[in-house]
């Protein structure tokens, strides 16, 4: 009986560190829920999202996967500031995947926390970036804001980001890259130089918000 009770003890102890699997929510919208924040994208283009959560040390880590072909379609991480300070600065994260070109949305909030009360003092700043590549890639025509509707201090802030992720291929390179680019959803741009360029539009936009509406 000993040996039981212990048994069932490290199972119940094993559930806290297995990643957990759910299914987003189903309006059009991802939701994805953190312990202190809520990150939406709006006219989410998967039709079966699952999401993920695990933790990277002290990181919350949403995996955005596509039920239909098993694939990671992006990752989103909460940073948090850990000092027991009022007033606190913490990171989102958001980064998609393109044929193995990663685009990179970095948004820093301030919060005010004092007890049950809390609020986003402001945005300390964002960056949209590309943090690892296939092959020479940027972005073109880049637009990217963050901001409150009502202003500062508020619960709820809105992103939107938008460019075309260009893709750089000597005429030469690697019919394997180009096969990959194509099947990610860039198109063919031309020639130029002996340099191919393959693209692909992106637009996002959504919410950052501090309780589930």
């Amino acid at each position: 009986m000993k040996k039981i009770l212990i048994t069932l003890l490290f199972s119940c102890l094993a559930l806290f560190y297995l990643p957990i699997s759910v299914n987003a929510d189903t309006t059009n919208d991802l939701v994805i829920k953190f312990n202190e924040l809520q990150f939406t994208v709006e006219d989410y283009n998967i039709p079966n999202p699952e999401v993920v959560y695990s933790k990277s040390g002290f990181n919350e880590v949403a995996t955005v996967i596509d039920s239909d072909t098993g694939k990671v379609v992006e990752t989103i991480e909460f940073i948090p500031d850990l000092s027991r300070s009022t007033v606190t600065s913490h990171t989102l994260k958001r980064s998609a995947t393109f044929a193995r070109t990663t685009v990179q949305l970095s948004v820093n909030i301030e919060l005010y926390n004092e007890g049950s009360f809390r609020q986003i003092n402001s945005v300390q700043g964002y960056y949209l970036g590309i943090t690892n590549s296939i092959t020479n890639t940027y972005i073109e025509g880049q637009n990217v804001d963050v901001w409150s509707p009502k202003g500062y201090p508020t619960t709820s802030i809105k992103y939107a980001y938008n460019g075309t992720l260009t893709a750089a291929i000597n005429s030469s390179g690697s019919a394997q890259v180009k096969a990959e680019l194509l099947g990610a959803g860039f198109t063919f741009g031309g020639t130029i130089g002996g340099t191919s360029y393959y693209r692909v539009p992106f637009n996002q936009n959504g919410t950052i918000s501090l309780y589930n509406y």
